[in-house]
Parts: C-alpha cells; structure tokens; sequence
C-alpha cells in the first residue's frame, strides 16, 4: 500500500530530470523522438503515472502541479473505499496536457470548481467505483469537446435494493442516484454525440430511457433522425426509411446495466446501429436483480428481446457480420 504522504514524496522530486527516474515502476517520461512531444522542455519530464493500493483519506497532494507536462494519470484503490469522502485537488485541473485521468476506487465525492480547465485536452475520464452522490455537473459536451470515454460504473456506496429505504443509508448518501424523470443528467449524457464510450453500470439510476422520439421529429435540443448522409450503401436504410432518432452515433460501448430502470427499452437503443457492439444481454439489458426502485416498482425493462431476429430483418446486411453461424465454424 501507498499512502498519501509517500505519493506527496514521489512526487516532490518527479520534476527532477535525474536518470534514477527512468526505472520508477509505474512512471514514464517524455523522450527526444516521442511524436507529440509538446515542447522540449519535457524531455526527461514525467508523461504518465500509474498507482495502485493507496491508504489514503486525504486528496492528492498538491504537488501534482509539478507534473505539467503530465499526459496520463491513474490512480486506482483506497482502503475501505465506501466509507471515505475526499475531494479532488484543484491543482489537477492545471495540468494542462493532461489527455486521461483514472481516479477509481479512492472514495471520491466531488470534482473541484476549475475542473473544466482541462476541457482543450482531456479526451478520457474514468471515475468509477468511487461515492459520487450525482453525475457532476461541471462534466459536459460544452466544457469537454474533446472528450470521447467517460466512465461512472459503480458509484456504489450503499448496497440497498429498495430505493424507497435510500434515506436508512445515511447522511453521506447511496451513491450516485439519478432519477431520469426528475434530472436531465442522463438526457445530456445521451446527447454528447461525440462521446465513443460510456459506462454507467452499478449505480442508481432509476426511471424510464427517454425515447427522443418528439425531438427528433421537431427538432428539439438539436436531435434529428439518421438520414442519407449518416449511412454507407444499404446497411442502415432502414433507420433512414423509419426515421430512427440519431443518439449516441459514435457510441462504440454503452453500459446501462445493474441499475433500477424501468420501462420501455426505446427504438434508438434496440436499434442502434452499433448494439451489437455492446454485449447488449450483458451490459445493457438486466437490471439491478429483485430490486425497487423509488416508486415501488419492480425494476427492469418491459421489451427486453428475446433474440436479435428483429434486428437481423431490419439490417440484413449485419446478419453476415454478427449471427452465429455453424457452418463457418466447420
């Protein structure tokens, strides 16, 4: 285990240039001939550091701010992580190269008030497992263009199944419960056209996906329905044909499962253009098991298919690409 005073050591001397840091396990730094070197000045300067097991409940060290050309950080485990609330340090958000960020399972509870500084860099953000209470509102489309994977799984830090017992867990909170009808947290997660992964997994998440069908129609809040320019050949004529709403069209990974949502699974869901990408009967479909969510209803949704046949006969050209086929096993 790390604890937080010898993380601050380390990096009180990362800015040394020395060759002992070449060979510190879990630090790389910049090199003469590195491609995207962003100046020369960061030769021999730390790029990326990995930690693992830290005992900590304190925040980063302040220290971190010497790290300015650092690339990569992750930072990954805490002792009794659900019971810890600690706040991430401002001094991150100077960091002005910094492209991806890893603080998972340290009991984090909130971001500071100039983490959009690194909206003109940061392109992945990875803050599962930790005590997030809501998805923080300084994460968006506006101040993160440039980001493409962002992860929230597991900000679990009661386990209760009925959510109408939320209040028994304690002032600190469940974890992050978003109520779909009463936030639009997850609305603008689903409209961040530009983002590639996305993981909302093990939370609580409770109410009905909305189904952007009216938006896409009228046009609201910028939504539209896949038309010709989307496609390539005939492959997804049918969502041109059946004015399909265009949501989340990058999304190469979404994960929505072990939550309390209920509902109807929508049409931009079950026929998204890359569902199958998505091990949909793992990670998108089951919902929290025996669970209630705030209403008393049984969560889980009402559609769930059976098969993908439906999805086969409205894009004939996957069938090919994704059915199991026996013969091409032979």
């Amino acid at each position: 285990l790390i604890t937080i005073n010898q993380l601050t050591n380390c990096w009180s001397d990362a800015w040394d240039t020395s060759d002992r840091m070449e060979n510190w396990e879990g630090v790389t730094l910049w090199e003469e001939n590195d491609e995207d070197l962003p100046c020369e000045a960061a030769i021999g300067r730390v790029r990326s550091a990995s930690y693992s097991f830290l005992d900590t409940k304190e925040t980063l060290p302040k220290q971190i701010k010497h790290l300015k050309y650092l690339e990569t950080l992750s930072l990954y485990g805490n002792v009794n992580t659900m019971i810890k609330s600690i706040d991430l340090c401002p001094e991150v958000a100077t960091l002005a190269f910094l492209k991806d960020l890893r603080i998972a399972a340290m009991g984090l509870v909130s971001l500071p008030d100039n983490f959009a500084e690194l909206g003109d860099t940061l392109e992945s953000l990875d803050l599962n497992s930790n005590n997030l209470n809501e998805i923080p509102e300084v994460v968006n489309r506006e101040n993160f263009p440039h980001l493409r994977t962002l992860d929230l799984t597991g900000n679990h830090r009661a386990s209760i199944t009925d959510l109408r017992k939320r209040s028994s867990a304690g002032e600190n909170g469940i974890g992050l419960h978003v109520n779909i009808q009463k936030s639009d947290a997850i609305r603008k997660l689903l409209l961040w056209e530009e983002l590639e992964a996305l993981g909302l997994s093990y939370n609580f998440i409770e109410g009905e996906l909305p189904d952007f069908e009216d938006e896409a129609k009228d046009g609201i809040d910028g939504v539209r329905a896949y038309k010709d320019s989307d496609i390539e050949g005939d492959t997804l004529k049918w969502a041109v044909e059946n004015n399909l709403p265009r949501i989340l069209p990058n999304m190469k990974a979404l994960r929505i499962n072990l939550n309390f949502m209920t509902g109807e699974l929508p049409r931009w869901l079950l026929y998204h253009p890359y569902l199958m990408e998505w091990g949909a009967e793992v990670l998108i479909y089951p919902q929290l098991e025996k669970a209630i969510d705030s209403k008393g209803n049984n969560v889980g949704f009402d559609n769930v298919p059976t098969n993908y046949e439906y999805y086969f006969e409205a894009y004939p050209d996957y069938r090919g690409r994704y059915e199991f086929n026996d013969e091409m096993e032979e």
